[in-house]
């Protein structure tokens, strides 16, 4: 009863926050020549002495997810810089969910690509330190954007609900991954229908597009977070359903590499309901304090 009243109170009072301060996201278009594509995102401006913060969505999704939102109202609210970008997923200024019986001709290094020339465009704009926050496979398409990249203005990363692509655990068929590799080998980029994550046996996409994303199994992604030269933390619902397929020892996994581990008792994967809030909480935390905070 308590915890509930304590969520209605503080719902209350972002609402009203919101009322005195309302958050009016730009929409930024921005033309990527070498992907022939255009992309979008929303950008609220915040205070320049304060980092700006890039919010990546999760798989098929869009700037418009409810967790995305959440969070980057919230640190514009605290007065962040924020930048919401959607993956064109190879379709230029996307908008919408893409379905999982969509053709799927985008891949990995693409969406890498698409990040960094976000990184730039906030550079451009006068913000010396990003910090890259992603959801769920966002967070990984930000561990491959790192692993690939080095651009001196992003100071940070967080992950949340990190989880990783590859693994029979996870529904992925051997033998429509062998069947995609020697298409890619005879050069037939010829699409086919895959179990992926939620999709099932309803992925479809080009073998280049499907396996592109399965080069995140479980050791490259440990491996990633490994080796990265910047700040690192990781936030995780206790709760989450995934841990159901990978197992709770993911998160000792987690805890041996150099991320900051940080487990949100009771969220789910979206950290819903009042567990919205205790992310947000959690994410102040990290951005206001060394060695994200200082100048």
């Amino acid at each position: 009863m308590q915890s509930c009243i304590l969520y209605l109170l503080k719902y209350v009072s972002i609402c009203l926050l919101s009322v005195c301060l309302p958050a009016h996201a730009l929409t930024v278009v921005q033309k990527m020549p070498t992907l022939s594509l255009t992309a979008e995102a929303d950008y609220m401006v915040g205070e320049q002495s304060k980092p700006a913060v890039l919010i990546l969505h999760g798989f098929l999704t869009t700037n418009q997810f409810h967790t995305i939102r959440s969070i980057a109202d919230f640190l514009h609210s605290e007065g962040f810089s924020t930048l919401a970008p959607t993956l064109t997923l190879n379709i230029s200024q996307r908008r919408s969910l893409l379905k999982c019986n969509s053709l799927h001709t985008h891949t990995m290094d693409r969406d890498s690509i698409e990040i960094e020339y976000w990184v730039q465009w906030l550079h451009a704009q006068g913000h010396d330190k990003v910090v890259l926050i992603g959801h769920s496979s966002g967070s990984l398409s930000i561990l491959e954007y790192l692993e690939t990249h080095s651009n001196p203005a992003v100071s940070g990363a967080i992950s949340t609900s990190l989880f990783y692509l590859n693994g029979p655990e996870l529904g992925i068929i051997d033998e429509e991954v062998e069947s995609a590799r020697m298409l890619l080998k005879n050069r037939i980029n010829k699409p086919s229908t895959y179990h992926f994550l939620f999709c099932n046996n309803q992925y479809y996409a080009t073998p280049q597009s499907f396996l592109s994303y399965l080069k995140m199994d479980r050791a490259y992604t440990l491996k990633a977070l490994k080796g990265l030269k910047i700040p690192s933390y990781t936030i995780m619902g206790g709760a989450d359903k995934r841990f159901k397929k990978v197992g709770r020892e993911w998160l000792n996994a987690l805890k041996s590499t150099q991320t900051n581990l940080i487990v949100i008792e009771g969220a789910n994967h979206f950290f819903s309901n009042e567990y919205e809030f205790d992310v947000q909480d959690t994410l102040l935390q990290i951005l206001t304090s060394p060695p994200l905070e200082e100048p």
